[in-house]
């Protein structure tokens, strides 16, 4: 009498088991921190320390990053035509999300850079695994 009453109760447990469905993540990965559209503001060189705005060089340059958390998509505009993009990762050797290493995997280089609010500031794009002492730094200005 006893399994009769089980059976059903047997059943009923393996039936609840395989009714259950596999939950779908929901999750939403934040964007990049250098998501957006940067334009060049000013251009500070290595050895000089000297400070010219994108006008006083002759040129315009616009950079379009888009991507989530860590990697994406990256695009360099200078005075209306294309010269390069790349697909870039990135890399927070001191830990946070505001200074690190962005690397581009087409041509295998890597640049510096540091966020500071609506300012990118990029150094000297470099061969990966080379040591520039004093390269330049580049600042943008989101749009």
């Amino acid at each position: 009498m006893k399994t009769v009453r089980i059976l059903p109760f047997t059943i009923f447990l393996i039936l609840l088991v395989f009714s259950c469905e596999k939950r779908i993540c929901g999750c939403v990965f934040p964007p990049s921190p250098l998501s957006g559209e940067w334009m060049l503001t000013t251009i500070t060189y290595g050895l000089s320390q000297k400070t010219v705005t994108a006008a006083d060089a002759g040129y315009s340059e616009t950079l379009t990053i888009d991507g989530v958390t860590n990697s994406g998509n990256f695009r360099k505009v200078r005075n209306g035509l294309p010269i390069s993009d790349s697909h870039y990762s990135l890399s927070f050797p001191k830990g946070g999300s505001t200074e690190g290493i962005i690397y581009f995997d087409k041509d295998t280089t890597q640049q510096d850079f540091r966020l500071s609010e609506t300012v990118l500031y990029l150094g000297e794009r470099i061969p990966r695994g080379a040591v520039i002492a004093d390269g330049s730094t580049y600042a943008y200005k989101k749009q």
